[in-house]
């Protein structure tokens, strides 16, 4: 079920949209999909397109230099890349929140 509903968030916007996004990142896990997704939602709420993520900097990166911070707590290139479901909801949460903006 769980990854029905990841599927469905990583996909959804790129339908509804009518567009595909032209930048690809390696998702190796959920919480890099979420950042990914969110990310694509937030520049998209700043007129932007998404381009990446710092997780120095705790922020996603949108065209044009705008950038959207990503959650407290979830910046650590290790809490990433190992996405301890504490972290996976964080970031689930966040990229959700810019679905129904």
């Amino acid at each position: 079920m769980q990854l029905v509903v990841f599927a469905v968030v990583l996909i959804l916007p790129s339908f509804l949209s009518g567009e595909f996004s032209a930048t690809i990142d390696k998702v190796s896990n959920e919480c890099e999909g979420s950042i990914v997704t969110g990310g694509e939602l937030a520049c998209e709420k700043q007129e932007s397109h998404y381009s990446g993520y710092d997780l120095n900097l705790c922020t996603v990166k949108c065209t044009g230099g705008k950038k959207v911070k990503l959650p407290n707590g979830v910046c650590s290139n290790v809490k990433v890349k190992e996405c301890p479901r504490d972290v996976a909801r964080e970031l689930s949460n966040w990229a959700l929140k810019y679905m129904g903006k």
